[in-house]
Order: structure tokens, then C-alpha cells, then sequence
């Protein structure tokens, strides 16, 4: 859904504010008849570009009070009119707020009408259970596993993993974040990030430690530690059919924790079950 930018507003002479069923705002605490044609004057109007909240009445677009609302779901969306000859000041470097001396209250909204993207990935996630992607049983073919890593190249997997990261946020962004605000990313990733990592690093742990924790010591747990987040990127990727890959993916997809040690890549599956080793090239 396309919504309308501060600059459309202003043009356009309306502007929306979130408040408490009871129509009380949640930052001053003032209630709102809200009563179609209510005229509400402020005396006072700060009218300093400077300030980023001021007195008057302050109104937002729906992609600012997407961003700010943390009880969208309860919230009451109120549209309101600016009556011509109010003053009405945008202040420098808004990104979505702006005031006027004059609102006339005009009419509710259902935030599930407003917002059905919200809605729809809040329904998803409520029936989404994170699954354990760490799955194989057998070591996979030699070539598969040196191919991904030659793939991955001679970055280490703290790079890898804040590269997928950044990509894969990058795309959520520009596909969907904009649209559904950081409530809903806080979600995904509780659900996505610590449910399944925990439980990807509660399976592995031990038996990678058990392997190679001699050779390589605390660099072995920061290998693990990266591959569980590339597990967790790739699920929010799956979740969201976002448009992006990344040869860590193909590792997930194999189902294998892969750890390079002492010149080996040594293989770990379902339940951190040692696989088997192949040299490194």
C-alpha cells in the first residue's frame, strides 16, 4: 500500500494522529472529542522549524506512526482536516511529524484497514514455529561443501555473517520495513533470530567444542555463533520471500554446520553430529 508523504499532507491539508480508545493522546495525555466537524484551536503555535515537536496540534503520516506506534493493534488511527488560513509548520528534517494551529476532526480508522500488511504478517507469525535447518545425517559430497566454501571466499565468518545480515535487512527495508514498522521486526526477530539460533547453538556446541576446541580454542564457538546467524538470516529470508541469496545459504540448505579447523572443514549435522572432514584446499 502507497501512502502519502508529509509534503502530499501538507498539500493536501489533513494529517493523522494514533491515540488510545478512549481518544487520549499517548504523549500528553490530552482527550479528544471525537466528534465529526470538532474544531480544535491552539493559541500558541510554535512556529520554529528548529523544534521537532512544539506546541500546537501535531499531526504524522501513517509511515511515521508506523514507526512510533507500539500498540498499533489497539490503537485508534483519527484523521483530521486544517482548515485554510491555519498555519501549518513542517519542521526541518522531518520524517513524518508536523503541527498547526488548527485541526477539524473528520473521521476514524480501522489501523486493519489502514495497515493490512501488518495484520497479515502478525496472523503469519502467530502460526509460525521456527524449525531446526541443521538437518543432515550423511556428510555431503566433497565437492558441494569445498564449492560453497571457495564460493564464500577468504572472508571470515564474522564478515560473512554481518555481509548476509546487512543484505537481508537491506531488502526487508526496501520491500516490506517501511510498510510495517519495527514492532513487527522485533517479532521476527524474537521468533526467527533467538528461537531458532538457540536452538541451532544449543545442538552443536558441545559436539564442536568436543572436536576442534584444542586446535583453534574460542574461534571455534565465533564460527558457530556466525553460522547459527546466517541460519537465522536465512529463515527471515525464507519467511519474507525476499529476493536475496548468498552461498552461506547453500550450507543451511544442506543442513550442515561447517567448521574450518587445523586445515580441515569439519561437517556437523542433526543434533551437532561430527559428519566427517574434508581438506581444505
Amino acid at each position: 500500500m502507497k501512502y502519502e508523504t508529509v509534503e502530499q499532507l501538507v498539500k493536501k491539508r489533513k494529517g493523522y494522529k494514533y491515540l488510545h480508545k478512549g481518544g487520549k493522546s499517548p504523549y500528553q495525555g490530552y482527550s479528544y472529542t471525537l466528534r465529526k466537524g470538532k474544531l480544535f484551536v491552539c493559541a500558541h503555535l510554535n512556529t520554529n522549524e528548529l523544534d521537532s515537536c512544539g506546541a500546537g496540534w501535531n499531526l504524522a503520516s501513517l509511515p511515521w506512526i508506523l514507526g512510533d506506534c507500539r500498540w498499533l493493534a489497539e490503537a485508534k488511527i483519527a484523521e483530521f482536516s486544517i482548515p485554510e488560513g491555519a498555519t501549518i509548520v513542517v519542521p526541518k528534517n522531518s520524517t513524518g511529524k508536523f503541527r498547526t494551529n488548527e485541526i477539524v476532526y473528520e473521521r476514524q480508522h480501522n489501523p486493519k484497514d489502514l495497515f493490512p500488511q501488518v495484520f497479515a504478517l502478525l496472523g503469519q507469525l502467530k502460526k509460525y514455529t521456527p524449525t531446526n535447518p541443521i538437518q543432515a545425517e550423511k556428510i555431503p559430497p566433497k565437492r558441494e561443501i569445498l564449492s560453497i566454501m571457495e564460493k564464500i571466499g577468504g572472508s571470515s565468518r564474522d564478515q560473512v555473517w554481518e555481509q548476509v545480515g546487512e543484505q537481508v535487512w537491506a531488502q526487508v527495508r526496501e520491500q516490506v520495513r517501511d510498510q510495517v514498522g519495527d514492532q513487527v521486526w522485533k517479532q521476527v526477530g524474537k521468533q526467527v533470530e533467538e528461537q531458532v539460533g538457540d536452538r541451532v547453538w544449543a545442538q552443536v556446541r558441545a559436539q564442536v567444542r568436543a572436536q576442534v576446541r584444542d586446535q583453534v580454542g574460542e574461534q571455534v564457538e565465533e564460527q558457530v555463533w556466525a553460522q547459527v546467524g546466517i541460519c537465522a538470516y536465512h529463515a527471515v529470508s525464507e519467511l519474507l520471500k525476499l529476493k536475496y541469496n548468498h552461498p552461506a545459504f547453500d550450507l543451511v540448505r544442506l543442513g550442515v554446520v561447517v567448521i574450518a579447523a587445523a586445515n580441515k572443514y569439519k561437517v556437523f549435522g542433526k543434533a551437532g553430529k561430527f559428519l566427517g572432514e574434508y581438506d581444505v584446499k
